[in-house]
């Protein structure tokens, strides 16, 4: 597309805050599509690893000479500084407004540094947009707080989806007072959102007006298509004439019986004619404690490993593995949305977890409330990899609801909105 000449651009800038993995996979779509459109100057800043920089999806965009890529922490000249910012922003965020309260030095000097940075990234912008995910550390609100104090327009894009249509989705989630959590998006000046089942977390503390739904961008037929292009399908050694199955877990911050996750790759490993992989979640720091426990529990699972069964943690990406199965197993993670709407069978482990998944409640084949359902399943696609698993009705109906809302042009929705956030001056 050709990208707008307007010399009144000059005088703006729009602002992406990269966190982390979930940042990448659900904002660049929103950057690559606003950059292809866009000749508004565009800064791109990774906060928390350098390594996401060298991202396949964050390289993507590298190819526009109107952005500009950064990584935070080489905005400071000393590395000590680079060192308390990096401390202060992932390590004890959560816990800063109490230690603040006894603490006022150690406030005035991080606040102090966080304004340096705003500075230092804003610059003398006059007109602007300053878009993070949705997240509400104190970093983050006051960047935003510095931003609207510039005049500039603030906004949460999404870092995700709804994987659960249940709201009592982590351990100690045992009440709606687990809502009361999203009155913190009330700092940004809008909250954007996939769908409606999102936009029911923020309505209770935010003018409707101020939240937009607006489609999923990682799952946008656009973006499939664009980044199908940089990925390789995952290769096993031993996975010939076998159902290529792949199992993505969750961290551990979630009601999942774990035992049961156990005993259900036991299951799965009884079917002779199957390749099984398990994926682990990149933030799950009690991964390789989930498989010494299933190898405790079944030490003969070992003769297993590399001749049906791989562990993978952090070296593949959920992309590759993805393009390499023939069916995916889950326990609550969006990941499985790419597949259902290509079509590819997922099958949701209803039985091992206290929430209700969202492919569940759209898709009944893919709720598997029993180890008879799963093995059934199973068992049917050996016999037959393309037997028949979805209601078209109920598949279009997830994908109408969920992910194109409100139609398939979800990037070209995010640009036009984004675009309107600037400031008529």
């Amino acid at each position: 597309m050709n990208k707008i000449d307007d010399q009144s651009n000059e005088n703006k800038k729009i602002f992406f805050f990269l966190r982390h993995n979930n940042d990448i996979d659900h904002i660049v779509p929103v950057i690559y599509k606003w950059l292809s459109q866009e000749n508004i100057k565009t800064e791109v800043i990774v906060t928390t690893n350098r390594k996401y920089l060298n991202d396949y999806r964050v390289n993507i965009l590298k190819k526009f000479k109107h952005v500009n890529i950064v990584y935070i922490a080489d905005l400071f000249k000393s590395p000590s500084r680079a060192f308390l910012f990096s401390v202060f922003y992932y390590k004890f965020d959560t816990k800063w407004d109490m230690f603040f309260k006894r603490n006022k030095l150690i406030k005035k000097i991080v606040d102090r540094t966080i304004r340096d940075i705003a500075k230092k990234i804003y610059g003398n912008t006059k007109n602007a947009v300053v878009a993070f995910d949705w997240i509400t550390v104190y970093f983050v609100q006051q960047m935003v707080k510095i931003a609207q104090e510039r005049n500039y327009t603030t906004v949460s894009l999404p870092h995700g989806d709804r994987p659960y249509v249940s709201f009592f989705e982590t351990l100690n989630s045992l009440n709606y007072g687990v809502l009361n959590s999203f009155k913190k998006s009330e700092i940004f000046d809008y909250v954007v959102v996939p769908n409606e089942l999102c936009f029911k977390r923020y309505e209770k503390h935010l003018p409707k007006e101020r939240i937009k739904a607006l489609g999923s961008p990682r799952y946008s037929d656009e973006w499939l298509d664009i980044i199908s292009n940089f990925i390789e399908p995952y290769k096993a050694e031993n996975d010939k004439d076998k159902l290529k199955i792949v199992f993505f877990l969750r961290n551990m911050n979630y009601p999942i019986f774990w035992d049961e996750v156990v005993r259900t790759i036991k299951l799965i490993l009884q079917f002779p004619n199957v390749y099984l992989i398990v994926k682990h979640h990149p933030r799950n720091s009690e991964a390789k404690a989930l498989t010494r426990k299933l190898i405790k529990l079944y030490p003969d699972i070992k003769k297993n490993i590399n001749v049906n069964l791989e562990f993978i943690y952090h070296a593949v990406n959920s992309d590759s593995l993805l393009k390499w199965s023939d069916i995916v197993i889950d326990v609550g993670t969006s990941v499985t949305w790419e597949p259902v709407k290509k079509g590819k069978p997922v099958l949701m482990l209803e039985y091992t977890y206290a929430n209700y998944a969202t492919v569940s409640y759209y898709i009944k084949s893919s709720e598997m409330k029993s180890r008879d359902d799963l093995y059934d399943t199973i068992q049917r696609f050996v016999k037959n990899k393309n037997h028949k698993f979805y209601n078209d009705e109920e598949r279009k109906r997830f994908v109408s609801e969920v992910i194109d809302v409100p139609d398939k042009k979800i990037l070209e929705i995010y640009v036009k909105f984004l675009k309107s956030c600037f400031k008529i001056k």
